[in-house]
């Protein structure tokens, strides 16, 4: 590794550690910091390929489906692109604590575990190769970092905005200096289905990363995303990765389709590769017209020991055995879906009736079929659960039926792009 590149990721590390997290390690607890992010820096940094690099990031743990989609697609224009599949098992206990309905369901590495085969526990060789020779991987944090975020997360806890927004500061900027990018992009959600209720707290958020971005020389863009509701279709480890090859296939929920191209776009604009915004969304659509971006997450598969063969047949992914329509009581619009009861019914489906969830059963979830503004009449399919086992059929269906609230005039308009910032045009 050449020495100014050498002395660049130290100047990343001291300054990341000065300031952000001097406040709670030692000064042995730091230097063993940053020694350890140096030393995974230097042992998957890529200083012979010119290409950008990039890390994508989502506060979106419970249903963050468009990273799926995105790492190839971005990849397939010709970025390479490291994620890490689950930032936030960095945190300790007390972290976890204040994510809890979010780290509990159906977390982002289970959806690639549902993949027959998938591998994200890889070692600095493995991602340095796959980087070389794909341009993308997908990969769990390593578990020399678990205990700096321990003390992190058991001093700081959960008591206020602030600690969390430090704690996912720490978490998102550690993941970054692991990967040794040069750039990232962050897909912050708002609303019922995050954390961050309110454009503000989000805008906070996202204004943070973004100093300590600027200050670490890191490139960044961010995207305020609508979550008032789920992503796509498919709510379920398994239902969601048949509903990212659909996406990547050219079919599939719009709303899923549009956020990775934004993101994809801003992503595009930072590195460089496109002009305008016109024609960095244009080349991205052009990449899964051609099955370019379809190709790069089967080589994904294949080099990650996942079965590609999954891609052509959905049955080799897992499946629940059993099926049952959610029908509207009355006819009008959806006006809200209540993102707390869709959470718990899904918590449900993956126990299964027992006391907690068996996170290896990855066939269970919910296909919802009508989203808020739609008109629905009495009757009508809202959803369809898959499920293997509940403790009780009849009141489960009404559970399911009750996250759905349904109203005689359509609701206010929600932009679903909530707001940019940080990319240059």
């Amino acid at each position: 590794m050449s020495s100014s590149l050498t002395g660049h990721l130290n100047h990343q590390a001291t300054a990341f550690v000065t300031e952000v997290m001097s406040k709670w390690l030692d000064d042995e607890e730091i230097n063993s910091f940053i020694k350890t992010i140096k030393d995974w820096q230097e042992k998957i940094a890529l200083p012979d390929i010119r290409l950008p690099k990039f890390a994508p990031y989502s506060t979106g743990w419970s249903v963050d489906k468009a990273s799926l989609v995105l790492v190839p697609l971005v990849s397939s224009a010709g970025v390479v692109v490291s994620k890490i599949s689950e930032p936030l098992a960095l945190l300790g206990s007390a972290g976890k604590q204040a994510f809890h309905s979010l780290v509990n369901f159906n977390r982002h590495s289970n959806k690639l575990q549902s993949i027959p085969g998938f591998q994200t526990s890889l070692s600095p060789k493995e991602i340095k190769n796959q980087l070389s020779q794909v341009g993308a991987v997908l990969f769990s944090p390593p578990k020399q970092m678990a205990s700096f975020f321990k003390k992190i997360s058991a001093s700081k806890g959960a008591n206020s905005f602030q600690d969390l927004r430090d704690s996912l500061l720490s978490c998102f900027m550690s993941s970054i200096l692991l990967c040794g990018v040069n750039g990232a992009s962050f897909d912050i959600k708002v609303g019922e289905g995050s954390f961050l209720k309110n454009s503000q707290d989000a805008r906070s958020l996202a204004l943070s990363l973004k100093n300590v971005c600027n200050r670490l020389r890191i490139n960044s863009t961010f995207i305020l995303s609508d979550m008032n509701q789920p992503l796509g279709q498919a709510v379920g480890n398994s239902l969601e990765v048949r509903e990212v090859l659909e996406v990547l296939k050219g079919k599939g929920p719009l709303d899923v389709l549009k956020l990775a191209l934004e993101l994809g776009t801003e992503i595009l604009l930072l590195a460089k590769t496109s002009l305008n915004r016109t024609e960095a969304k244009r080349d991205l659509k052009d990449k899964i017209i051609k099955g370019e971006a379809l190709e790069k997450f089967k080589q994904i598969i294949e080099a990650q020991k996942g079965n590609p063969r999954i891609i052509d047949d959905y049955s080799l992914l897992p499946q629940a055995k059993n099926r049952m329509k959610i029908l509207s009581p009355n006819k009008g619009f959806i006006h809200k879906i209540m993102m707390k009861q869709i959470r718990s019914v899904c918590l449900e489906l993956e126990a299964g009736g027992k006391k907690s969830a068996d996170l290896s059963d990855h066939g269970p979830g919910l296909l919802i079929f009508k989203k808020i503004g739609e008109k629905v009449e009495k009757g009508e399919t809202l959803a369809e659960v898959h499920f293997n086992k509940v403790k009780n059929v009849s009141s489960f269906e009404k559970e399911s039926q009750g996250a759905f609230m349904i109203s005689e005039k359509p609701p206010d308009f929600r932009p679903f792009i909530i707001e940019r910032i940080g990319a240059k045009v």
